[in-house]
């Protein structure tokens, strides 16, 4: 059972998901300009419906290349704490310097 503070986080943290996403596709967006402007040489005009045109493109090609989370899990807290597997503890890592004189003794 999810009550009303689990619920409203979760709702925030959609927000902020939709936020990021809508962020992302707009530096999609000025990258496309950027490119269509300078390296195609298009006018004012084109290099606009360029990457008006180009950005949903892309942004559908990245969706069915690499489908999200959401779609792959339930997304359920339940879901994803059965799913959850115990993070192994990094191993111990020893470094010995030596210094040496100009000879090569220590």
């Amino acid at each position: 059972m999810i009550g009303r503070g689990c619920e409203r986080v979760l709702e925030t943290g959609r927000a902020m998901e939709r936020l990021k996403n809508a962020g992302l596709v707009l530096c999609l967006f000025v990258v496309l300009l950027v490119i269509f402007s300078s390296y195609f040489r298009a006018n004012e005009v084109g290099t606009f419906f360029g990457a008006l045109a180009g950005t949903p493109v892309l942004v559908h090609i990245f969706n069915r290349l690499a489908p999200s989370r959401r779609e792959q899990s339930e997304g359920t807290p339940t879901a994803l704490v059965a799913h959850a597997e115990a993070m192994p503890r990094p191993t111990e890592q020893v470094v010995v310097l030596r210094m040496e004189g100009p000879n090569g003794r220590a």
